[in-house]
């Protein structure tokens, strides 16, 4: 029988556990006065206890491991978590529908993105725990495309209990809210989930709250909390309640009570009825979920773009690969025939290099490229590279407002090739956006300009072969994009997106942007894309809707703190952004995936002194 001991220094969470140190000799004396049994029946071992099959995982922290448990909540696997701690510092678990997550308080104080289909864990994706590792991260959700962090607090650094929405990519805080309990525990997701007669649960997150034992809704749509019920009473006695973790079948809730003398855990409908315990065989029982998918299955690598996607017969070059679930260790590319890989470098789950080199009587034209993971598993992406007869080179042009410069950078090597100054057609100094027709350059100045100039690149000076004056007179004029004979101009201050006619300098339309602060634009696979500076997100325009969504997170250098994002010109190359960053000594040009994963970056000519504003993409053949 175990009763509660505490040692100098143990974190015995609210008064509750104080309860226990004057109940705990009066233990035996209650059980046998009552004659409750507290060790009654948990049902026949032959019935699955969820409606639908699927599986509970488990943290167990005496263990320091990840227990997965089938539908009879009986263990089918173990993954041993010390290279989180050995502290026994876990705290939180979710699932996004392919990857567990988990969090770690203590010395760790991290979340972790895992790839479980092998058996130790891999970790994808790592960030400190909001916010700055202050507080105590305890639970973890996820809604679907966030993830949402519960801490609760710390009278060191003065930080409230708050729930944190987080982007899933790096651990960026993009809204948070006071929690107004003192102990919030456990959290899930659940999505609207309502019966026949209309009754259930709205979607939103729940939560558990150990200071009172309840179970609180809250809905972030309309942010508020709302007692749900209370959490269940353990047969020995209300002292021994502690809701540590929560989670939702799809049915009904699953709740963990983890009180040292009363490790269970409880399936309770919506309304806080408990319809079942079980009492399994863990003595520190941790947060857990509930999921249909067997992660031991894994994840399928993808591939979904390359970059360069092509090259000349007779060339060596580096080839980044990029997709989704690559695993590292033994990683096999392939480009066919007359094409020889030399190395592959693994830099991430989304990103290979492959150096290659092409036999001089390789095949011209398109062909499949295959990944291979070191368990077999692979991925093709058909018509992905070509080889070409002749030599296509990548390039960037970048505005400088700074130095009045328009540079031509290789994207080979980084290296500067060509260098303009662009007072000599925009004496006003305030070079904002540059695009590409398919032939000719266009470059936008505002300042005193105010004009868009098509220009002539082919001398040792910029000339102007045509231009006209914006047809706005407010705002800043920033990014411009050449999209189906239309230039579209980004205005901030104003906040506002202009469909031009350059054989007429006319606006046909116009839409508002996200923000107040547009600076870059680009389009990409039809779709319009633009950043923000005052929002540091890429969103992109839905056309249905008439609405921005975000996508992602504006690119910066790892460790770069938040005051240091300031993205400024965005291009696409046909299956990856471009995307500027202009702060000083974080004078960065970054090469970003679809959805938002850093490619590669370089620093940007003059770092520290530039000021990077308008980029574009060109694919030259030489």
């Amino acid at each position: 029988m175990k009763i509660f001991t505490v040692f100098p220094g143990e974190d015995i969470s609210g008064a509750k556990r104080l309860r226990g140190l004057f109940t705990a000799a009066l233990f035996s004396l209650i059980v046998i006065i009552s004659g409750c049994d507290v060790f009654e029946t948990d049902g026949g071992d032959n019935s699955p206890v969820t409606p639908t099959s699927g599986f509970f995982y488990l943290l167990d922290r005496d263990g320091n491991a990840l227990v997965m448990l089938d539908s009879k909540l009986t263990e089918v696997k173990r993954w041993n978590i010390n290279f989180a701690g050995t502290d026994s510092s876990l705290q939180g678990i979710t699932f996004d529908g392919k990857f567990i997550w988990i969090s770690c308080a203590g010395n760790t104080d991290k979340i972790f993105k895992l790839d479980a289909s092998d058996d130790t864990f891999y970790v994808v994706n790592s960030f400190d725990a909001p916010p700055g590792k202050r507080g105590t991260v305890r639970d973890i959700a996820w809604d679907g495309g966030n993830l949402w962090v519960l801490n609760s607090g710390s009278t060191t650094y003065s930080v409230p209990a708050t729930l944190y929405k987080v982007n899933p990519a790096d651990g960026t805080i993009l809204s948070e809210y006071p929690v107004p309990y003192s102990e919030p525990r456990g959290i899930t997701f659940v999505p609207a989930s309502y019966n026949v007669y209309g009754s259930g649960l709205e979607a939103g997150l729940y939560l558990t709250e150990t200071g009172r034992d309840q179970i609180i809704f809250f809905r972030y749509d309309r942010p508020y909390f709302d007692t749900l019920f209370t959490s269940p009473t353990p047969p020995r006695g209300e002292f021994t309640r502690f809701p540590d973790g929560i989670t939702f079948d799809g049915t009904n809730f699953w709740i963990v009570n983890s009180s040292d003398v009363s490790d269970m855990i409880y399936k309770v409908n919506y309304l806080g009825r408990v319809l079942d315990r079980f009492d399994l065989p863990y003595t520190s029982l941790g947060p857990m979920v509930w999921s249909s998918v067997d992660v031991r299955a894994g994840i399928p690598p993808v591939i979904t773009t390359l970059s360069p996607a092509q090259a000349k017969i007779g060339s060596v070059l580096d080839v980044s690969v990029i997709g989704g679930g690559f695993k590292p260790g033994a990683l096999n590319i392939s480009f066919g025939a007359g094409i020889t890989v030399n190395l592959v470098t693994y830099n991430s789950s989304s990103q290979a290099v492959a150096n290659i080199s092409i036999d001089a009587a390789a095949a011209i034209g398109k062909r499949t490229v295959t990944l291979t993971n070191p368990d077999g598993r692979q991925a093709t992406l058909v018509d992905g590279f070509e080889v070409t007869a002749q030599t296509t080179t990548p390039y960037l042009w970048l505005l400088d407002q700074q130095s009045d410069t328009l540079s031509q950078i290789r994207l080979t090597d980084t290296i500067v090739t060509k260098r303009y100054a662009t007072a000599d057609i925009a004496p006003g100094g305030s070079p904002q956006g540059i695009t590409y027709d398919g032939a000719n350059l266009w470059m936008c100045a505002s300042g005193t300009d105010r004009t868009i100039y098509k220009l002539d690149s082919q001398g040792l000076t910029l000339g102007i072969l045509s231009s006209f004056p914006a047809p706005v007179s407010g705002g800043t004029l920033r990014g411009i994009v050449w999209e189906n004979g239309f230039i579209y101009l980004a205005v901030s201050t104003i906040g506002k997106i202009y469909k031009i006619n350059p054989a007429t300098g006319l606006a046909v339309d116009s839409l508002s942007t996200p923000g107040v602060e547009p600076r870059g634009v680009a389009f990409a696979n039809g779709n319009l894309y633009c950043n923000d500076t005052s929002l540091d997100s890429v969103y992109i325009y839905n056309n249905s809707t008439s609405s921005w969504m975000a996508m992602f997170k504006t690119p910066n250098i790892p460790g770069a703190a938040s005051s240091t994002y300031f993205a400024t010109g965005m291009t696409y190359d046909g299956s990856s952004f471009w995307i500027a960053n202009s702060s000083g000594d974080y004078d960065y040009v970054f090469q970003v995936s679809m959805s938002g994963n850093i490619i590669r970056y370089f620093r940007a000519p003059g770092i520290g002194a530039a000021q990077v504003t308008g980029i574009v993409y060109t694919l030259l053949s030489e």
